[in-house]
């Protein structure tokens, strides 16, 4: 048994962490012989330069094989599915071509990248495959070949001139297998195998990432954990009793910070991670551990608890020094914009234990004394603070529509004595107003003439029905009708600085006496329409489109009122209070006051008005219908300055 049988049959077992298939032992090979024989004087020395890359297909499987000036030391991780890295320490390469398509189906492409400490090859897989890698002298073979392990495998002892033996060795869960045999080539093959001086790091490590070759990858979401958000690309990790500075640094070259760990992280972690952000996993190993990490820009450096906090007392206390050793400086701010005492209260809070602050009123200014960093901050601040305070134009339009409706019907009639009687039948048939109309008649039995909206003169008819022995029976029918309409409108403007209140007021005072002790007094009592706004804008940003105002807005609307008394006349009081959100220049309706009042009257003669048809005669009725809306509405307009 050769010493390469025996470590592929070890790697079967699992006494080996690396992925090897072993090819029947009677089965026959495609692969040409490699020259792995090192010159005496550099035999067992490592590389110091790669010399080449050779690709060596097969019917199964492929191999590349790299080679050098001697032994080459080398660290293999599979990141994922779809990619191999090779890092080979402390050399430099005389291979200058950066890329090797193969285009296999097992292996896309060979790339190599040139580092200070180290050549890193990345093969980039084109579908699932196994993989082992295998040194032979100055060369380094990489074999791929199709994922798919036996449960058992078949290991032929062989021996020169002997017939071979077969061993069948099966997988245990847990029990490291005994492998006994008598063949004197093995027993070299594992004297060979404790004598080598190589080193494999096997890292099982998979991630989701973006995939080659127009593969579906996994979309990207964040994981929120409590109120941490975390945002890193997914991985996977397997590790027992695994280095946390090696681990550290799987996770560093995955996240693409830099990474500095200190003299404090020297724990083992056992741990397995299936598809986590790889800044979650950073977060629990920190935290089982009892470390810490400080971000710097791209640079996190990690350390335990109790360095960091060391660390940073030392940095806080040098600052300190820092600045007790400094002089104190006086500077006065003025203030163009704001009032200096507004200024004060924020910028008190960033003064230095031997700092003051004071202001002068005359000249709305700041007198600060402090160190000479606390002065440059100082005026950070005011230049960022004490900007120019935008004003708005309010425009307010005041809409009053009041539509009145008044119907009446009346009657009126009675009985004239007359000298002279003319001929017989109908006659004086006249029409007019009621006033003039009712002069030729006075003393009515029934006078319930109709009335409209307070006129005197109601437009209707009259004419005498009939004449019986000297008597004249007069009849007039009244009717009338009256529809009002009137609209106010009124379009105040005010201009107001942002966050201060603007007031529009319109309408009148009312007088009325009231008598006490000290005699009559003239009291007055405002009747008014009145506005009350304050806006805010919601950015001062020069660049942003489309900024909205906050409206505070108060309206108030105050009439006489119907009933008055000798104290004095009614106030109707309206009022509405809201805050609203409108975009600069639009307009909006802040609210609308809508009054809708009926009467109904009906006056007549008792019982005899309530006859039907006939009641008609000795009654009268009036109906009226008034309507009074109020709308107000707002267009705040930033003034350009």
């Amino acid at each position: 048994m050769t010493t390469t049988s025996f470590v592929r049959m070890l790697s079967a077992v699992g006494a080996l962490s690396i992925p090897m298939a072993v090819p029947s032992m009677g089965a026959s090979t495609d692969w040409p012989a490699i020259d792995s024989h090192l010159p005496s004087s550099t035999e067992g020395e490592l590389a110091q330069t790669l010399t080449r890359i050779d690709i060596q297909r097969g019917s199964h499987d492929i191999r590349v094989v790299i080679s050098g000036d001697g032994r080459l030391a080398h660290e293999v991780t599979r990141l994922d599915e779809r990619r191999l890295i090779i890092d080979i320490p402390h050399v430099s390469s005389a291979i200058r071509q950066p890329v090797l398509s193969v285009n296999h189906q097992f292996l896309k492409q060979v790339r190599l990248g040139y580092h200070a400490d180290k050549v890193r090859l990345v093969l980039d897989l084109a579908g699932q495959a196994d993989y082992s890698v295998e040194p032979q002298g100055a060369n380094l073979i990489v074999t791929l070949r199709h994922d798919a392990v036996a449960d058992m495998r078949t290991v032929a002892d062989y021996s020169r001139g002997a017939e071979a033996k077969t061993i069948k060795l099966e997988k245990s869960a847990g029990q490291p297998l005994q492998v006994s045999t008598n063949s004197r080539g093995a027993q070299r093959a594992m004297t060979a195998v404790r004598q080598s001086a190589l080193k494999y790091y096997v890292r099982p490590v998979q991630m989701t990432s973006e995939s080659d070759g127009g593969e579906k990858s996994t979309p990207k979401e964040d994981l929120v954990v409590g109120e941490t958000r975390f945002v890193g690309r997914r991985i996977s990790l397997d590790f027992q009793q695994a280095d946390i500075s090696n681990v550290l640094r799987l996770i560093a070259e995955v996240s693409g910070f830099n990474m500095v760990v200190g003299e404090g992280v020297k724990s083992k972690v056992t741990m397995k991670l299936v598809s986590v952000p790889w800044d979650q996993a950073l977060d629990m190993i920190l935290k089982m551990n009892g470390l810490g990490k400080i971000r710097q820009g791209n640079i996190l450096w990690i350390d335990s608890l109790a360095n960091i906090a060391k660390q940073q007392n030392e940095e806080s206390q040098a600052k300190d020094a820092k600045t007790k050793a400094e002089d104190l400086v006086d500077r006065v701010f003025y203030i163009r914009n704001l009032q200096a005492t507004e200024l004060m209260t924020a910028l008190r809070q960033y003064l230095s234990p031997r700092g003051l602050m004071q202001i002068s009123q005359g000249t709305n200014a700041l007198i600060v004394r402090d160190t000479e960093s606390k002065i440059g901050v100082m005026k950070q601040l005011v230049d960022g603070l004490d900007l120019e305070v935008p004003q708005v134009q309010i425009e307010a339009r005041i809409v009053q529509a009041d539509t009145t409706y008044s119907r009446s019907l009346g009657v009126q009639w009675g009985v004239q004595n007359v000298n002279q009687l003319g001929g017989g039948g109908v006659a004086n048939f006249k029409t007019g107003n009621v006033g003039s109309f009712g002069n030729q008649t006075s003393d009515f039995l029934v006078n319930l003439p109709a009335t409209v909206g307070g006129l005197v003169s109601t437009p209707g008819v009259g004419f005498t029905i009939g004449r019986t022995d000297g008597a004249k029976l007069d009849m007039r029918l009244s009717a009338g009708e009256l529809l009002g309409l009137s609209k106010v409108i009124a379009a105040p403007k005010v201009t107001t600085l942002d966050k201060r209140e603007a007031k529009i007021s319109q309408g009148e005072s009312i007088p009325f006496q009231t008598t006490s002790l000290q005699g009559t007094q003239t009291t007055f009592v405002d009747a008014n329409l009145e506005l009350n706004v304050t806006p805010q804008i919601t950015s001062r940003d020069p660049k942003e489109l489309g900024k909205t105002i906050q409206l505070k807005v108060r309206a108030t609307r105050n009439a006489v009122g119907a009933r008055s008394n000798p104290a004095g006349p009614s106030i109707d009081r309206r009022e509405a209070n809201t805050q609203v959100t409108i975009r600069d220049g639009e307009t909006m309706v802040i609210g609308g006051v809508f009054i809708d009042s009926q009467n109904n009257s009906v006056s007549g003669i008792p019982y005899l008005s309530r006859v039907p048809l006939l009641g008609w005669l000795f009654k009268q009725k009036t109906e009226s219908v008034a309507k009074q809306e109020l709308l107000i509405f707002l267009t705040p307009s930033i003034v350009k300055s």
